[in-house]
């Protein structure tokens, strides 16, 4: 009787030794699975950074990996692994920092697009402004190359994926926030930023005009309805910028087809005495 008790925990311990080993095994291929997968995602976004970066000169200045000059800033991640947007940035210390939008679908295919600075007002197809003339065009828009990668990623459906990531991509990774009537004061006073390759602009006076201007476009629909309000624009304060959200069709059941941008800076570069 003792021996049989002694041989029954000796089964019964190689059994719970099995079942931890096996458990180990499928932890490693578990973890090598998504090692692998974040290494291919990792491959893709590099990719895709490069051509971009390839693609626009504006933003070639990095003379290492792209994706380690344009570093990650900022990530959002949808449901379990619906869709994923990062926001890369060239450093900080820059005169004028470039930024790339990178999307990725749950099949983990890549889109990259520019997410340039105010400099570039063609690409924002700024109300009331002409582009500079000394910096070189895009020759193409942000409302273009968005609406394109999320075509290209089959994120732009009728079932409500693209209202999905608008606002994942305005409110939560770039910190938007919703504009209403109580914001007039900041929206027509503005705000100011160096740029040492642009002339300083603060004291124009069409500058103030163009504050009252974008505010004035933006509250247009505001009152459009006689039983609701609606707001549909959202304020940009990391980059200067508002957007407005542009609807085909039936206000609540279409998508967005155009986003208008104000630019809500002023060039101010301090002179050292």
């Amino acid at each position: 009787m003792i021996y049989a008790t002694v041989n029954g925990g000796n089964i019964r311990k190689k059994k719970t030794d099995m079942k931890i080993k096996t458990l180990l095994q499928l932890f490693i291929i578990m973890t090598t699975l998504l090692s692998c997968v974040h290494t291919t995602t990792e491959s893709k976004v590099e990719k895709a950074v490069s051509e971009l970066t390839d693609k626009y000169p504006q933003l070639r200045k990095g003379k290492s990996k792209q994706t380690e000059y344009y570093r990650l800033k900022r990530t959002i991640t949808y449901g379990e692994n619906e869709f994923h947007i990062q926001l890369r940035s060239e450093p900080d210390s820059l005169n004028d920092p470039q930024q790339i939008l990178v999307f990725i679908n749950p099949k983990n295919e890549c889109c990259a697009i520019p997410f340039f600075s105010n400099t570039y007002r063609d690409y924002w197809e700024f109300k009331y402004e002409k582009p500079i003339p000394k910096i070189k065009r895009t020759n193409t828009t942000f409302t273009k190359e968005f609406i394109s990668a999320l075509n290209s990623l089959n994120l732009n459906d009728t079932l409500g994926t693209q209202r999905k990531v608008i606002g994942e991509l305005f409110y939560s990774l770039l910190q938007c926030t919703n504009i209403t009537e109580t914001d007039s004061t900041k929206i027509l006073l503005g705000c100011s930023n160096e740029n040492s390759d642009l002339e300083n602009e603060i004291f124009e006076k069409k500058t103030n005009e163009r504050f009252r201007r974008n505010y004035n476009e933006i509250s247009k629909d505001w009152n459009k309805y006689e039983n609701f309000k609606i707001y549909n624009s959202c304020y940009d304060e990391n980059n200067y910028r508002i957007y407005k959200f542009i609807k085909e069709g039936d206000y609540y059941n279409s998508r967005v087809n155009q986003i208008k941008c104000y630019r809500q800076n002023a060039i101010f570069n301090h002179i050292s005495i």
